[in-house]
């Protein structure tokens, strides 16, 4: 006996919804890391640091070590006030400054001619 057609097409639409659902998470997995210690790494690539609120901000493997104007990835952050570093593995990244809302950090990334800007909240380490 066949299944409704309306049985088919439910199944097969929940079946896309889980895996794009999966697909995201997995992206997001790959886009945040929690560092174990409260510091960002400081001796691994060449980087820039940047105060922003009461935040440290590093972006590393700057275009141009005397007068960066994009770093490759990725940014860290860091504060006392966070339990451990935030580093997001972004990649392009054309500016770091404060966020809209309190607490977060506004990152703007580019590919090609397209511009990105990710609000940020360090304490959850999370876009």
């Amino acid at each position: 006996m066949k299944p409704p057609v309306k049985s088919l097409l439910c199944s097969c639409l929940l079946l896309a919804s889980v895996t794009a659902l999966s697909a995201c998470a997995d992206e997001v997995g790959r886009a945040v890391t929690v560092m174990s210690g409260p510091h960002c790494p400081t001796d691994q690539l060449p980087y820039t640091r940047q105060q922003v609120g009461d935040y440290q901000v590093y972006m590393y493997e700057p275009d141009n070590a005397e007068a960066p104007q994009i770093w490759q990835g990725p940014v860290c952050i860091e504060a006392q006030k966070l339990a451990s570093a935030c580093q997001l593995d972004f990649g392009l990244i054309k500016q770091v400054r404060a966020g809209q809302l309190p607490g977060t950090v506004s990152i703007t990334t580019f590919s090609g001619s397209n511009a990105t800007e990710h609000e940020v909240d360090p304490a959850k380490c999370a876009p």
